[in-house]
């Protein structure tokens, strides 16, 4: 006798039920971050690279440019506001004529193309300050860098940290950041490790409060290295 599932029932499985909409208090959070160029000093893994990411002291509108005159199609601006509630904005890129959003962006959590391929290197900016950024041919943000929003709490079940190189005199140190809303900022969780891949799943879950930003940065111990960084986890709304 055949049984019959219902496309509502749940899986018993909350991360997969997340994903599909069976807890409406919760969904799946996902950070796909790469660098390819850190150097001796700590960077924030995102692909815009260069330094440590700089977050807006206050809600800002962002202009959108790419280097390539091809690049026309839709954008998908996913952040939050000046009260860290959740926003979006969909733009249409100009090529090279820059394109400025409507709603203003306290923090960005992801961008990414709503059609087409981008040709070109296309940032999102405001006051000479890069927020955002989408590398060539890639359609989507890569970056570690998220914040919680006003009432959820982020659960941090994967971390993968990935080096690359060919010297196997030169190493990688990684750290993750946490800055809290009004109050400190913590640099912990520091490691060092050669080519390979570090992967920790806490059995218990690590849990991030709302309005907190977290990052994950890396150095090279010489010259430079590349890194890759995957965030996985569970955003509930408390």
């Amino acid at each position: 006798m055949a049984i019959q599932v219902l496309n509502g029932s749940s899986s018993r499985n909350v991360y997969l039920d997340a994903v599909r909409g069976i807890h409406p208090d919760c969904s799946g959070v996902h950070r796909f971050a790469f660098n390819n160029d850190v150097g001796i000093t700590y960077e924030t893994i995102w692909d815009n690279g260069g330094g440590e990411y700089t977050y807006p002291a206050s809600a800002v509108v962002l202009t959108a440019v790419s280097t390539s005159a091809a690049d026309t199609m839709a954008v998908l601006i996913t952040g939050l506001d000046g009260s860290y509630m959740p926003i979006t904005e969909q733009i249409t890129l100009a090529g090279l004529t820059p394109v400025t959003t409507t709603k203003s962006f306290l923090r960005i959590n992801d961008i990414q193309l709503v059609t087409g391929n981008n040709a070109g290197e296309i940032s999102f900016s405001n006051g000479g300050t890069t927020y955002g950024h989408i590398s060539a041919t890639y359609g989507v943000q890569q970056s570690s860098v998220y914040t919680v929003p006003a009432g959820h709490t982020f659960y941090m079940t994967q971390i993968d940290i990935t080096s690359g190189t060919i010297n196997s005199n030169k190493y990688g140190f990684g750290r993750a950041v946490l800055r809290f809303f009004n109050g400190p900022t913590l640099r912990f969780f520091e490691t060092t490790f050669v080519t390979s891949q570090l992967k920790y799943e806490p059995p218990v879950p690590f849990k991030i409060p709302e309005k907190t930003d977290f990052e994950f940065q890396c150095k090279s111990s010489s010259s430079t290295n590349e890194f890759t960084v995957y965030v996985n986890g569970l955003l509930v709304k408390e």
